[in-house]
């Protein structure tokens, strides 16, 4: 029996040509209605000062990539407290 896993990740500051966040893009477009995609300006949210990406994989034993299911962009503009940008 197969078992799965899930890996909850952050994106390291400052990275934007990862295959993580090409992944990410192309899950963003089919999950939202063009109106409400950040897909063609997801580059520039990865880089704002204040931002961050947690993202998380399921692993397959029988596959050796790992998988994105699901993703949280956030933004925090004080120590104190953050809000989240984009949920899917």
């Amino acid at each position: 029996m197969e078992e799965n896993r899930a890996l909850i990740r952050e994106l390291p500051r400052g990275t934007t040509d990862s295959p993580v966040v090409e992944e990410i893009v192309k899950l963003e477009r089919r999950l939202f209605p063009k109106h409400e995609s950040l897909s063609s300006s997801f580059y520039q949210e990865l880089g704002k000062k204040n931002g961050g990406l947690l993202y998380c994989v399921l692993l397959d034993e029988g596959k050796p990539k790992e998988q994105v299911v699901g993703y949280v962009m956030y933004f925090f503009p004080s120590s104190l407290y953050a809000s989240v940008t984009k949920l899917a």
